[in-house]
């Protein structure tokens, strides 16, 4: 039997007059995607099936291919497939496992790039979906959001907002896509979330768009929470870039979170905490007041953290008071080099002693990755017990297969940071695949980024896996 990974709203491939909200002449006017898909498999060639459907669930495209064992396929440009204008969504078949992840560019009216952002696949649907972070002109930022149903029949989708008010679709049809753009809603507020359900039961998958003066970020939403989500990379002060969390409370009474931060080994900065309440259905923003912002919202309990001081490392709920579902976007943004990117964050308990991350760069045009791995788990990882299979190719075609070992210990919580500029392979284009000690558990993610003069910044999770 065929293994499915969804992969939803996935490819966006130039679209004019779009329904994305334009804030300023440097906002995208159009949208191009690409994707990566990784075989999981050490010995087995996959054999994968890629179906695209338009937002209305009609297939319009259908591509057979293979991906060989241990590698990476890249797809992009698109544009010798799928007409100008196309937008919606794709499924992918495989025998084998696969992981997947993508790129949006956001293009200016020349067509040339001037954003970009980066998501996850989704392995599965939910029925009920949660966004922690959404925007209605916050300082020039808007969001939108598309929400696709996954499965196999109609249903209505309703979308209850924090700030009291709703939206809805009925009758979505199966693989079909709905967006809501919350430029052009009634919002009380700058800054919400929200939660998204189905009718029936129906499993769905959402991805938020947030787009800015000169930025664009992307994530996918949730479906079940954790009481102590973690976050792999926190960065504050460091050149420039800031970190936002913003923590979705899932259920229906209000409680108090701690956030504790710890510096990656060989990084800068100073253990500390953060203590807030988070109204029930509501979200709250930790990390950015305390280590950046003069002023604070009236959410604070209590603080360790230096503002203004430099960190560079990983967060995690440590306390949860009425032990409620949270759910947490990471937004990291400097804003003088007009870069920003978002990322998920994890579930401890769904860490595995393998992380799968489907792309991994150096020197490719300018840009390169970072992976921030954290263990999860309750025991110390010792210095090298990670190792890391790195596969691709580089500039001139040639095949390229690395092991990096991890360079530090990894207590509980501990994270490790490594920076692949000019340590694999020049124009090295590939995945990578991180194994840690049996028993251990592990997540992770992803930065891709160029020194350019755009936003050439993006992050995206890594898959934890089993063995």
């Amino acid at each position: 039997m065929l293994k499915k990974i969804l992969i939803a709203l996935l490819v966006v491939c130039f679209i004019s007059g779009s329904n994305f909200m334009t804030v300023s002449a440097v906002t995208p006017s159009s949208y191009e995607s690409g994707f990566q898909i990784r075989n999981l498999s050490s010995t087995t060639s996959a054999t994968i099936n890629i179906d695209f459907y338009n937002l209305d669930g009609v297939k319009v495209l259908s591509l057979a291919d293979s991906v060989a064992a241990n590698s990476t396929n890249t797809y992009f440009p698109l544009s010798d497939q799928l007409a100008t204008g196309f937008k919606g969504s794709i499924i992918i078949s495989s025998n084998q496992p696969v992981v997947s992840m993508s790129n949006l560019v956001g293009k200016n009216s020349s067509n040339s790039p001037i954003s970009y952002a980066s998501y996850s696949a989704f392995l599965s649907g939910s029925a009920t979906v949660s966004v922690p972070l959404l925007m209605k002109n916050n300082y020039g930022y808007n969001t939108n959001l598309t929400v696709q149903n996954t499965g196999s029949i109609s249903t209505d989708v309703n979308v209850n907002y924090s700030d009291g008010t709703s939206k809805s679709k009925i009758g979505l049809q199966p693989g079909a896509s709905v967006t809501f753009d919350q430029a052009t809603e009634t919002h009380s507020q700058a800054v919400f979330s929200a939660t998204i359900s189905s009718t029936g039961s129906v499993p769905l998958a959402a991805v938020v768009i947030e787009v800015g003066p000169d930025t664009l970020f992307a994530y996918g939403g949730f479906g079940a929470g954790s009481t102590n989500p973690v976050m792999p990379l926190i960065n504050e002060n460091n050149y420039g870039y800031f970190t936002g969390v913003q923590i979705q409370n899932q259920g229906s009474q209000s409680t108090q979170v701690t956030v504790a931060f710890t510096p990656a080994p060989g990084m800068p900065g100073t253990a500390c905490t953060e203590v807030r309440t988070i109204a029930a259905n509501s979200s709250t923003i930790f990390a950015q007041n305390v280590f950046t912002s003069s002023t604070d919202p009236a959410t604070l309990i209590s603080t360790t953290c230096i503002r203004g001081a430099t960190f560079v490392g990983s967060g995690k709920v440590t306390t949860n008071s009425t032990s409620q579902p949270l759910v947490a976007v990471v937004n990291q943004l400097n804003i003088g080099a007009k870069k920003g990117a978002a990322y998920m964050g994890f579930n401890p308990d769904a860490g595995k002693s393998k992380v799968v991350m489907p792309l991994i760069m150096d020197r490719n045009y300018g840009y390169f990755t970072s992976w921030s791995i954290v263990n999860v788990g309750g025991t110390t990882i010792n210095s090298g017990d990670i190792s890391c299979l790195v596969t691709g190719t580089d500039k001139s075609g040639a095949s390229v297969s690395k092991t990096i070992l991890s360079s530090t210990s990894l207590l509980s919580g501990g994270s490790w940071t490594l920076n692949h500029q000019n340590i694999i392979s020049d124009g090295f284009v590939g995945g990578a695949t991180c194994s840690g000690p049996v028993g251990s558990k592990l997540v992770g993610s992803v930065n891709q980024l160029a020194n350019s003069t755009i936003d050439s910044f993006l992050v995206y999770e890594g898959f934890s896996v089993d063995p």
